[in-house]
């Protein structure tokens, strides 16, 4: 980000934000920059600290007391403060005549978190505006993420096979044995031995195997639930309607799906270019199934997360959020939906490929395809797209509850509804999205205009010469 970004995103949110910190230096180098740049290290993307920007004068600048002792000072913090050290880059900036020193902090590798102030042995996360120290569990769920997780693969030693759903592992094993000749004359027990329901002593389920075919996995895990609940806009406390999902995978897929359409009103849309007025579920049903889906299947199985179960909240007129414990696995934010899939589950995700919900469907239709899916759905019903917040201990998904303009996709056209699909519900210039798109700067600012007519977009001037699109009706998230 350039300095007029960044100084426009501070004064835009009024304090900073999850990726910036500001802080006054003028009399000297802060204090606590060693646990600002832990909490960035273990904080998906990273982030920027600024030093010669006063937050208490709105973020005015102030300059440092001396530009190249303080750039030094930044990165001995990074080398000799922190364990493991960080490689950090600054850069001398200037603002108001005054100089400002950015030093930019990366995200550090899966195999290094978490990231310790070395003086006191506590490691941060940004959350917010702020750095909060890491409890226990929480570093547990970073630490567990060094390598490929295998605790789906684990025995489940209280459970037997006696506490599997027969008629599910009876349709699991014949759509197995139909899959591969290897297995076609292979009994019951060693199909789901060597597909992993079983564990090899062929008399314990796997967590994998008890999570998708189980008959109650909570019996065994009461966290590796679903909380659903429905919120009016006034954000009290007290929920209008909650529940309590249970059973095996498809099961919760199943009854929260039918729970989110059962709460939620039905809108009217009308299309003028068509002629006609139609309803529609407040969300398609097709996003809310895949997002509860991704939850259910990526969610963090490590032992310090197995009380934590998947959240499901519904503001009505608002948003529905969908999260789960772990963050993103193998892959960036903006890299969902474009990048080939990482499963943190490889096995369960591999035994729901051949399981069904109760309406028919396969858990797992193709791997990466859930997102892009519930983007065009979106897209389709006019709505804004997702929006994405990765804590590296907990990943959200935000849909925004907009009932659809007067329009239809003839209106727009495709190539307007893919670029608002590549955004992802993060505000970008011209020039990020035509990297983004691989079109030229005509090209995309022709589109950009469109939508902005449309007022499916936003726009936002950062300096005299650059501008920011946001998505009308989402905003960054934290």
């Amino acid at each position: 980000m350039e300095l007029a970004e960044i100084l426009a995103e501070l004064r835009r949110q009024g304090n900073d934000t999850r990726g910036i910190e500001a802080k006054a230096a003028h009399t000297g180098y802060p204090q606590n920059t060693a646990e600002t740049m832990s909490a960035f290290a273990n904080t998906p993307g990273g982030g920027v600290l600024v030093l010669g920007l006063d937050e208490a004068q709105g973020f005015a600048p102030v300059g440092v007391y001396d530009p190249g002792q303080c750039q030094q000072a930044a990165i001995a913090t990074a080398r000799n403060a922190l364990r493991p050290s960080l490689t950090v880059t600054t850069e001398l900036l200037s603002e108001g005549g005054r100089p400002i020193v950015a030093v930019y902090v990366p995200e550090a590798d899966h195999s290094e978190k978490p990231v310790r102030v070395a003086k006191t042995g506590r490691a941060y996360l940004r959350l917010y505006d702020g750095d909060y120290p890491l409890s226990e569990a929480e570093e547990q769920v970073l630490l567990a993420q060094r390598g490929q997780p295998r605790f789906d693969d684990q025995p489940v030693a209280a459970a037997s096979a006696g506490d599997l759903d027969a008629a599910m592992v009876q349709a699991y094993v014949a759509r197995r044995r139909e899959s591969t000749r290897r297995l076609a004359t292979a009994s019951d027990t060693e199909v789901l031995v060597r597909t992993g329901v079983l564990a090899p002593d062929g008399q314990h389920p796997t967590l994998a195997g008890l999570l998708a075919l189980g008959l109650y996995p909570q019996q065994f895990f009461p966290g590796l639930a679903v909380q659903a609940s429905l919120h009016d806009e006034s954000g009290v406390a007290r929920a209008l309607d909650s529940v309590y999902l249970t059973g095996p995978a498809p099961a919760m897929l199943g009854d929260c799906t039918a729970w989110v359409r059962r709460v939620t009103p039905t809108v009217i849309v009308a299309q003028e270019a068509l002629g006609t007025v139609t309803n529609r579920p407040t969300y398609p049903p097709i996003v809310v199934r895949e997002l509860v889906a991704n939850a259910l299947i990526h969610r963090d199985l490590s032992p310090a997360s197995l009380n934590q179960p998947i959240l499901v909240k519904l503001t009505r007129g608002e948003h529905m959020t969908v999260s789960n414990p772990g963050g993103l696995f193998g892959l960036s934010v903006e890299a969902l939906g474009l990048a080939p899939p990482s499963a943190r589950n490889a096995r369960l995700c591999e035994i729901l490929q051949f399981v069904d919900d109760p309406g028919g469907n396969r858990v797992v239709e193709r791997l990466g395809s859930g997102i892009p899916e519930a983007q065009r759905a979106l897209a389709d019903a006019f709505m804004p797209p997702l929006r994405f917040d990765d804590q590296g201990i907990r990943f959200a998904v935000f849909v925004d509850a907009v009932v659809a303009p007067p329009d239809d996709r003839s209106h727009l056209g495709a190539d307007a509804v893919e670029l608002l699909r590549r955004m992802n519900g993060s505000p970008a210039t011209i020039a990020q999205l035509a990297a983004r798109t691989g079109r030229t700067t005509s090209q995309v600012r022709y589109l950009v205009a469109k939508l902005v007519q449309a007022g499916r977009l936003a726009r936002e001037p950062l300096d005299g010469r650059t501008s920011v699109y946001r998505t009308i009706g989402s905003s960054a998230v934290g």
